[in-house]
């Protein structure tokens, strides 16, 4: 019995030729190690175990404290419901970033160092396909095991304190502002890995902006308007039913969203330049 070992066409775009193969290979790399479980588990337990402390174990704690935080939010069930909501969208929101930028720091610069880039790129496919399968699967992957799953387990245990569900729709629209948020840290950190071939400046320019956008925005409010610093805020009041002031919303994420598409278009533009 004979088969036919010939090479088989494909059917691609000439302008992402390589990308579904390539994309399968960077899925490989998300769901077919232990990579996906240990950051599913991580995350999933650090944040939810966060709102669960807010949710159940610090009221208790501000009322026999006398803490006049519990009384402004309306007792004690209301004051847990309230931490919890903000430890998740404000402080999540900042860790999630940088849970991001540690997992996408070696996207492109470790491949660099080993050759792989090299080796990949002499095959016949384009260099657009290279860098668009490594943000099109890291999007799906991070969204699910860094946003997903951790926002599940934390509305579950909002719902449980509460006695109730907790709003879905504004926990949805609050978790749409930290997608955002954590997009943004991704795409900037492939941009910059097209840029450097070692780990510091990027680590280095990515939590500058991270960190350093709270103690810039202090100073100079209007950036709060055009970079993502607001956004753990705008998260969290949104997921409070807040009705928040249009340019207040629509600002950062307009801005952040146009941030976004900008490195990718400028990561295009400089790995069609790398010379190896």
């Amino acid at each position: 019995m004979t088969s036919d070992q010939g090479l088989k066409p494909v059917n691609e775009s000439r302008y992402l030729r390589g990308f579904s193969n390539l994309f399968r290979k960077e899925n490989r790399a998300w769901w077919k190690t232990r990579r996906w479980w240990v950051n599913a588990l991580i995350w999933t337990v650090a944040l939810g175990g966060l709102v669960g402390m807010m949710v159940f174990m610090l009221p208790p704690v501000a009322v026999a404290t006398g803490d006049p935080n519990v009384a402004a939010a309306g007792g004690p069930l209301a004051f847990g419901l309230e931490m919890g909501r903000t430890v998740f969208f404000e402080l999540g929101t900042m860790a999630l970033a940088i849970g991001v930028i540690v997992l996408s720091q070696d996207l492109i610069i470790e491949e660099k160092q080993n050759g792989l880039v090299e080796w990949l790129l002499a095959k016949p496919v384009t260099r657009r396909s290279y860098l668009l399968a490594k943000l099109t699967a890291s999007t799906i992957s991070i969204l699910i095991l860094l946003v997903i799953l951790p926002a599940t387990a934390a509305y579950l245990l909002l719902s449980l304190g509460g006695g109730s569900p907790f709003p879905l729709l504004p926990f949805l629209q609050g978790l749409g502002v930290v997608s955002v948020h954590s997009l943004f840290f991704l795409s900037l950190s492939v941009m910059l890995g097209t840029f450097f071939n070692s780990r510091p400046p990027l680590l280095g320019i990515t939590l500058a902006i991270l960190l350093g956008g709270n103690i810039l925005s202090g100073f100079l409010q209007p950036l709060l308007y055009i970079t993502p610093w607001s956004l753990g805020k705008v998260a969290s009041l949104t997921a409070s039913g807040a009705s928040l002031p249009i340019e207040m919303l629509a600002a950062p994420l307009i801005s952040t969203v146009v941030w976004s598409l900008l490195f990718v278009l400028v990561g295009l533009a400089r790995i069609e330049k790398i010379e190896f």
